[in-house]
């Protein structure tokens, strides 16, 4: 990490289409939008991510969940609530709203937010790249023209502006880019050496790492409301100290799930913490609170941790191969 200053380098550079191979990036898989316009060698793994129709007709399957977005709360100081309290009074957007009240809905623009959550997330009138505000339920999946049955949210950082469609997108649809994809970039470096830190118990290193990843997203311009106005209370605070070797430990997987949300680290996380058992299923009892679709999660340890050899593999391979446990 040496000679590579985080602060420096703006967060909205990792999704920005004409911004690829900045000083972020460290391991990144490349897409191209082929000179005919095809998009086979385009960013197809995201393609069924972010918006559904819209601007760009297609898809919208991978929403950010309440969990997430009620997460980037903080509190007075800036500070994330560590303390799983951020599911207290949760933000849902409108979605238990009907009639007048959803057709008039207005976000609540005095709520306390860590200002990654606007530039990871969609919300209901909130500005959305160029696409202007974000409407809610005509860019979101429904359920056979019920209302959106995975929530109110959307993801953000695999869209690319309209302005750029021509040359970035497919014949196919404007859902299928040229966007790069970081599979590992240093931010991600940075807290995984404060993860060592924590573990060897240097937590004064520990909270410089996690530090310079909050002194970045501090920097984060406001995003704004059909109104103009600031669309929440934006503040994110360095943390004055570690208190402790447990505090520390939470800190900074707390710091990784705020700042490589929806960019398919967190499972993983999980599972090498050996946590994924208590924090899919407490995810899945608050979740399933709001949008049954989530209801009665259960994580099986030693099992789904990985998934099962697909049976022609094991056929092809004479018997070589033996299935995974539990399978």
């Amino acid at each position: 990490m040496a000679g590579r200053d985080i602060t420096a380098m703006p967060f909205q550079d990792n999704y920005d289409v004409l911004k690829e191979n900045g000083p972020e990036a460290i391991m990144v898989a490349k897409h191209v939008i082929n000179p005919d316009g095809s998009g086979d060698n385009g960013n197809v793994g995201d393609m069924l991510g972010g918006l559904n129709g819209g601007p760009v007709g297609c898809c919208g399957f991978y929403q950010p969940s309440i969990d997430l977005v009620n997460a980037y709360k903080v509190d007075a100081d800036g500070l994330p609530l560590l303390d799983g309290s951020y599911r207290t009074n949760p933000y849902i957007s409108d979605l238990t709203l009907t009639g007048a009240a959803l057709d008039n809905y207005k976000v609540n623009i005095n709520l306390r937010f860590d200002p990654r959550l606007d530039y990871t997330v969609g919300r209901r009138d909130v500005s959305y790249l160029d696409y202007g505000i974000f409407p809610g339920d005509p860019w979101l999946r429904s359920d056979k023209g019920a209302r959106p049955h995975a929530g109110p949210f959307s993801g953000l950082k695999t869209m690319i502006p309209k302005a750029l469609f021509s040359g970035h997108t497919s014949n196919d649809g404007a859902y299928l880019t040229d966007l790069d994809v970081n599979i590992i970039r240093l931010a991600d470096v940075i807290l995984m050496a404060a993860e060592c830190e924590v573990e060897l118990n240097n937590l004064s290193e520990a909270l410089k790492y996690v530090n310079f990843v909050r002194l970045r997203a501090a920097k984060l311009p406001a995003k704004t409301t059909s109104d103009g106005s600031p669309a929440a209370v934006y503040v994110v605070k360095p943390y004055p100290t570690f208190p402790s070797q447990d505090y520390a430990r939470n800190a900074v997987r707390f710091e990784r799930r705020l700042e490589l949300a929806m960019e398919g680290h967190r499972f993983y996380d999980l599972v090498r913490w050996g946590t994924a058992k208590q924090v899919i299923e407490s995810y899945s009892a608050f979740e399933g609170g709001f949008l049954p679709t989530f209801k009665g999660i259960t994580f099986t340890p030693n099992k789904n941790e990985i998934f099962p050899i697909p049976q022609v593999e094991i056929n092809a391979s004479m018997g070589n191969l033996k299935q995974n446990t539990g399978f």
